[in-house]
């Protein structure tokens, strides 16, 4: 996690989510900005937060660590997600992971300066409101993720980590260890992952060549995403 030192941008992406609308120059001025390359991680389950985080730029990785030590995913989420809302309110441990999907920017500021100008402040409050109730309705949602076919999952899953930048084009390493994690991830077994990679190969919507998987046809992989379960 690197801090980056430029005025001019931070104050870009606090015009482009409105943030600087939200917030008096005291905030303002306090507010660092972070990138998060691919695959790093933000807070872990049980992490005593100590910063609300905006992510302005990017995508980040859900996930829940289970009393069997496996993790399974529960959503991905855009700008302008939040990490830290529910900790400031409640103060409890985080009860996610966060993991960067690609490079990501994100905006923090503590708690401490929170609780001291914007603890009572009822427009920020009502912003917060309004992200905590959307992740709630997420979460509810989440149990009928599970009900979904796996060739579902799997392209939601695939279809979330692509960069819609680069057009979507897109390789990950995806030898046996790796796979285990995603069936984990999915709520599934490797044999039955496998399974469907194998269909999902044969019907030329993805690739896999040693180890490593390749998307073919974006548009049948978007359908089989049913608008992307997971976000």
């Amino acid at each position: 996690m690197n801090e980056i030192f430029n005025k001019d941008l931070l104050k870009f992406y606090l015009q482009e989510h409105k943030l600087d609308n939200l917030f008096n120059q005291e905030i303002l001025q306090e507010m660092q900005m972070l990138q998060l390359n691919k695959g790093e991680i933000l807070c872990r389950q049980g992490d005593k937060l100590e910063q609300m985080y905006f992510l302005v730029k990017g995508k980040l990785k859900i996930s829940k660590t289970l009393p069997n030590g496996k993790s399974l995913l529960l959503r991905f989420s855009n700008p302008l997600a939040i990490i830290g809302d529910i900790e400031f309110t409640t103060q409890y441990e985080i009860m996610i992971n966060v993991e960067s999907v690609y490079e990501s920017l994100l905006i923090r500021v503590n708690f401490n300066t929170l609780y001291k100008n914007f603890y009572n402040n009822p427009e920020f409050l009502q912003f917060i409101l309004k992200k905590v109730s959307h992740n709630l309705y997420l979460f509810s949602n989440f149990t009928s993720f599970l009900l979904y076919p796996v060739e579902n999952r799997l392209a939601s899953y695939l279809i979330s980590i692509t960069n819609e930048e680069n057009h979507y084009i897109f390789s990950e390493e995806m030898k046996t260890p790796k796979l285990t994690e995603l069936a984990d991830l999915l709520g599934t077994s490797y044999r039955h992952l496998n399974r469907v990679i194998k269909k999902l190969s044969l019907e030329s919507i993805i690739e896999r060549k040693k180890g490593v998987f390749y998307i073919k046809d974006i548009q049948k992989l978007k359908e089989l995403a049913i608008g992307n379960i997971y976000e």
